[in-house]
């Protein structure tokens, strides 16, 4: 299970009643220079894939241009242990992007005249509160209704719909149903309770036979394709085999609700080729209900970069142009489906290893298919056992920290003790944010006062309010279970503080166990407020061998890059500000 708490959700007013809402005004596309060849998108997409998968990519690529497809290609393994090669029957996770595929059951269903999005729930959900009464479906597609996101601490507990559903109408509400847009998992679930309580059969039979069989996706679903098991797409974290979500859906009664509905989905290459199909005809839906399906109605943030329409976020690319988009995953899993309306180009993008996620991919994919530059992974090169033990030991910067080389991985992988070498770890610098040590103290006082019960510290970081008092809670029970896991604590240590986005900073801490390490990630807002905190298994960082005497580390999530040549006995690391000693310690 992924060890993460959700970031901090983000409130954004809705637009006053009257106010304009809808798909993005965008400038039109300015005139294409040049317009590249299918042959030349397809080269170099296969080039950038496989370089992906010489790193350890796992995972699928769909380009669709002007209805034809261009490239429809697996990369690296469905099952690494047992040696099985990705392809073009392999089964891949969507996640999130399984809400398009409700929110087309609904509209589906508004086309037969069983239901209409601006019904309220209770005409189809028994017993609903006063206090909930006003919600609408178009509420729950747009995720507006003011619901929590989620009423089960795990995607598989095995909650029936009935507890679910009583989970979710006794909660207290976050806004005023049709006020604020939240994103809640928990929404969609209500609606595939609607789906199943209008056509009287399960979700995953009632939306085969509303969307998915007319789409052609046959292959497509949780548990009825009954894919052979060396089809499906294994996942990948820290190294490690995670499995399949097809094998925890493998009990009966599932899948529970916290993922029906809302995530969970497995599909081909294949049919996703037909699901895309089908939205540039009426296979599934008529003109007008795709319009509706694909329209923004709420903003996502204060900055309005996109709005939400009914299971797909609308924005506009760097060109000017209209994006429909979602994506999916579980922190292991990662799917991304982008249509470029205008342009006449989909891509779908699958990754099934946690450290190649397929966000990234997806970006540079776009500037692929539109002639716009991109970053080529690097080409690596095999060490040899010899090498790698030649190359282990400890380095010391001038300040003190230290960069630990040993074998692992395949090769060789890298551990930062101390700001410095922590930054230089991560960003491939030693330019340390004036924050730095501030950051640092907090995050070990928050961290020390939770391994000992005491969460004042983080609840005073993140703000006052019931989200502090919630998340504070489950960073309490978090670390509660991991001594119940891994045993006794044993030490404590601030790795360090670097850049995260706009104006934030991230601390790691590192947590030693009797039987395992942990690492809890601490994102600080411009106000120094915490925003984020996630929590995952620690992992050392492989170093790739550009040559036998060149390293570099690579991250598809980031430019910086941390760049060593082996200099004697000794390594000098290669900054932006010029080389940097590091010496080898003899113990």
């Amino acid at each position: 299970m992924k060890l993460m708490h959700a970031a901090l959700p983000l409130m954004v007013a809705l637009p006053a009643a009257g106010a304009q809402t809808g798909t993005p005004h965008a400038e039109p596309a300015r005139p294409e220079d040049v317009r590249l060849a299918d042959s030349v998108i397809v080269h170099r997409a296969d080039e950038y894939f496989s370089r992906l998968a010489s790193l350890g990519h796992n995972g699928g690529v769909l380009i669709i241009r002007d209805g034809r497809v261009l490239l429809r290609r697996s990369y690296g393994f469905a099952d690494r242990d047992k040696g099985i090669r990705a392809d073009s029957a392999t089964v891949y996770n969507i996640g999130s992007i399984t809400k398009q595929f409700t929110a087309a059951a609904i509209l589906r269903l508004e086309e037969l005249g069983k239901l209409r999005v601006t019904d309220p729930i209770g005409r189809y959900l028994p017993n609903v509160p006063a206090d909930k009464q006003g919600i609408t479906l178009h509420h729950l597609l747009t995720h507006t209704a003011g619901l929590e996101s989620d009423f089960s601490p795990s995607d598989y507990e095995p909650t029936t719909r009935d507890e679910y559903l009583r989970r979710a109408l006794t909660s207290r509400l976050r806004s005023v149903p049709g006020t604020t847009h939240y994103y809640a998992n928990s929404g969609y679930s209500l609606l595939a309770a609607i789906i199943e309580i209008v056509t009287g059969a399960e979700y995953e039979l009632a939306l085969t036979e509303l969307v998915l069989r007319p789409a052609g996706m046959l292959e497509t679903g949780y548990r009825a394709p009954q894919w052979s098991a060396s089809r499906v797409a294994h996942g990948y974290q820290n190294g490690r085999d995670w499995g399949t979500i097809v094998d925890r859906l493998a009990t009966p009664g599932s899948p529970y609700w916290a993922l029906r509905g809302n995530g969970g989905l497995a599909t081909t290459l294949d049919d996703f080729a037909h699901w895309e199909q089908a939205l540039t005809t009426r296979r599934v839906l008529t003109d007008s209900s795709r319009r509706k399906f694909m329209t923004g109605y709420v903003n996502e943030g204060p900055a309005a970069l996109s709005q939400y329409a009914y299971g797909w976020a609308v924005t506009r690319s760097s060109r000017g142009t209209p994006v429909v988009m979602h994506n999916g995953g579980n922190g292991v899993y990662v799917a991304e489906f982008i249509r470029f309306v205008d342009e006449g180009v989909s891509v779908f993008v699958t990754s099934t290893n946690a450290a190649l996620p397929a966000t990234p991919m997806a970006r540079a994919l776009e500037h692929i298919v539109f002639g716009e530059p991109y970053a080529l992974p690097p080409v690596s090169v095999t060490l040899t056992p010899t090498a790698v033990q030649r190359m282990s030991g400890r380095y010391r910067l001038a300040d003190g920290s230290t960069l630990v080389l040993r074998g692992g991985a395949g090769g060789l992988v890298a551990e930062a003790s101390g700001q410095r070498a922590f930054i230089l770890l991560t960003s491939g610098d030693t330019a340390s944010s004036r924050v730095a040590p501030t950051l640092n103290l907090r995050a070990d006082t928050i961290a020390r006062a939770v391994l000992a019960g005491n969460v004042g510290p983080l609840v005073r970081a993140i703000g006052e309010g019931e989200d502090s008092a919630a998340v504070a809670g489950r960073e309490r029970e978090l670390m509660a279970s991991r001594v119940e896991r891994f045993g006794a604590f044993r030490s404590l240590d601030v790795l360090g503080t670097v850049p995260a986005g706009r104006a934030e900073q991230r601390t790691t801490v590192r947590i030693t166990f009797e039987r395992g390490v942990a690492t809890n990630l601490y994102t600080w807002g411009p106000a120094g407020f915490l925003i984020d905190i996630a929590a995952q298994p620690f992992a050392p960082t492989p170093l790739l061998a550009i040559s036998e005497t060149e390293f570099q580390t690579f991250d598809l999530r980031s430019p910086s890059a941390m760049r060593l040549r082996v200099e004697g006995e000794n390594l000098v690391a290669l900054t932006p500000q010029g080389t940097i000693p590091l010496v080898r310690q003899r113990d």
